[in-house]
C-alpha cells in the first residue's frame, strides 16, 4: 500500500514538472490560448496575429465584447474566404464600432459625446488631442480698391486679309482727273532711256512742297482713260504706280538726288511723284449696309482676264456707299429665256453664274480698287459685282 502511494505521488510530481515545462514553452514561442471571456490589448498596429485554437467568434468577443459581430469582423478581413478556416500567422483586422447609443444621447442634450474605451484597450491611444493655441494675427487695413474698366468683347472676331505691301504700292487708281504730283524725274545719272531699281536719278519738287533728305515719294505714271464697258462713256483716268524713289542728297543749289528703292515698271523720264504712303497690308472685312451693285470696269496692267491675287477697278466709291473692307460677289448672268409651254408666256431669268469674291481696298469718289481673294472661272472687264451683306 505504501509503495502503492508512493508511485501515484511520483506519477503526479511527473505530470506536473511536465505541464510546466510545456506551458513554459509555448510561452516562449509566442502562442497563447484566447479563451471566451479573456480581455485582450489592441496591438500597435491595429491587427491581431491569430494563434492556435482562437476563431472569429471567440475573438469578437473578447474585443468587442459580443461574439456575434463576428461577420462585421470577417467582412473587415475580405482575404479570409471561409470564416470557420482561420490558422496560426493570419493577421485579423480589428475594428471598433461607434458608441451610436452614447451619440445619440448626446445630440439630445447638445453634448458632444466622449469617446468610448473598449474594456482591456490603453486608454492613452483614444484620448482627445489637445486643442492647438490659437494663433493671433494683426488684422491689416483695408487695401484700396481700384475699378478698373474692362473693354467689352467684341461679338464677333474680325476677318482680316493679308495682301503683300508690294501688292498695295502698285496698286493704281482711277481718278475722275488726271494726277499732275508734286514733283518729276527730270534725268539719271547714267544715260539711259529705262530706269530700274537701285538707279541713280534726279527729281524736281514742287514750289512750296517740303522735302528732305530721306523722304520717299511713289513713282507713277497717267496710263490714259478708262471707258465704261457697258455706257462706253470716260469713267476717268487710270494712274499706275511704277516704283519708290528716295531723297539722298540736296545741294546749296538745289539739285535733289534720289535712289530708285523699287521698281514695278520700267521707269522714264518725265515720270510724276507724289509724297509716298506706307501701304496698309491688312485690310478688315466690314458688312455692308445695304445691297450695292457694280461693275469691274479695268485691270492692273490692262489684263483681259484676271483672277485671284489681281487688282481690279470697279464703277462705284463713295457716292456709291462702297467703304473699304466692304466684300463682293464676282458674278456673270446666266440670261434669260422666254416658257414656250407657258399660256402667258413669262420670262425666265437663269441662275448667275458665281465667279469668286473681292474686297474693296481703296475707293475714290466715283471708283474704287479691289483685290480678288477667290476665282472659280476667269474673270473679265464687264462682270458684276455686289455686296456681300
Amino acid at each position: 500500500m505504501k509503495r502503492k502511494t508512493i508511485f501515484l505521488l511520483m506519477c503526479l510530481s511527473l505530470f506536473l514538472i511536465y505541464n510546466d515545462a510545456f506551458a513554459e514553452k509555448k510561452k516562449d514561442e509566442g502562442q497563447s490560448w484566447v479563451r471566451t471571456g479573456d480581455v485582450l490589448r489592441l496591438p500597435e498596429d491595429g491587427e491581431y496575429m491569430v494563434k492556435e485554437g482562437d476563431t472569429l467568434w471567440d475573438i469578437t468577443h473578447s474585443f468587442l465584447k459580443d461574439p456575434f459581430k463576428w461577420p462585421d469582423l470577417w467582412k473587415e478581413n475580405p482575404y479570409i474566404i471561409n470564416p470557420h478556416l482561420i490558422y496560426p500567422g493570419n493577421k485579423i483586422r480589428l475594428y471598433f464600432p461607434k458608441p451610436i447609443e452614447a451619440e445619440e444621447k448626446a445630440k439630445e442634450v447638445g453634448v458632444e459625446a466622449e469617446p468610448t474605451v473598449p474594456e482591456g484597450l490603453p486608454v492613452e491611444k483614444l484620448q482627445k488631442p489637445e486643442e492647438p493655441a490659437a494663433v493671433v494675427t494683426e488684422e491689416k487695413p483695408d487695401e484700396e480698391v481700384v475699378a478698373v474698366q474692362i473693354p467689352p468683347v467684341p461679338e464677333e472676331i474680325p476677318i482680316v486679309v493679308k495682301i503683300s505691301s508690294a501688292m498695295m504700292e502698285r496698286r493704281g487708281l482711277i481718278s475722275d482727273k488726271k494726277k499732275e504730283g508734286v514733283g518729276v524725274i527730270i534725268g539719271a545719272k547714267e544715260e539711259k532711256m529705262l530706269l530700274a531699281e537701285n538707279d541713280i536719278v534726279f527729281i524736281s519738287i514742287a514750289k512750296g512742297t517740303d522735302v528732305n533728305v530721306g523722304d520717299r515719294f511713289t513713282i507713277f505714271t497717267i496710263v490714259g482713260k478708262v471707258k465704261h464697258p457697258v455706257t462706253r462713256k470716260t469713267v476717268g483716268f487710270l494712274t499706275e504706280t511704277l516704283g519708290v524713289v528716295k531723297v539722298t542728297q540736296i545741294d546749296e543749289k538745289g539739285a535733289i538726288t534720289a535712289k530708285i528703292e523699287k521698281s514695278y515698271k520700267e521707269i522714264l523720264k518725265g515720270s510724276k511723284l507724289i509724297p509716298y504712303e506706307p501701304p496698309v497690308k491688312e485690310v478688315v472685312v466690314k458688312k455692308a449696309e445695304k445691297t450695292i451693285d457694280g461693275l469691274i470696269i479695268e485691270s492692273l496692267e490692262g489684263k483681259v482676264g484676271v483672277a485671284e491675287n489681281d487688282i481690279v477697278y470697279l464703277d462705284g466709291g463713295k457716292n456709291s456707299g462702297l467703304a473699304v473692307g466692304y466684300t463682293m460677289n464676282i458674278f456673270r448672268p446666266a440670261g434669260k429665256a422666254k416658257d414656250p409651254l407657258s399660256e402667258e408666256k413669262r420670262i425666265i431669268t437663269f441662275p448667275h453664274n458665281e465667279l469668286g469674291k473681292l474686297v474693296v481696298i481703296a475707293v475714290e469718289d466715283d471708283t474704287a480698287t479691289a483685290f480678288i481673294t477667290n476665282s472659280r472661272q476667269v474673270i473679265y472687264k464687264g462682270d458684276n459685282v455686289r455686296t456681300v451683306e
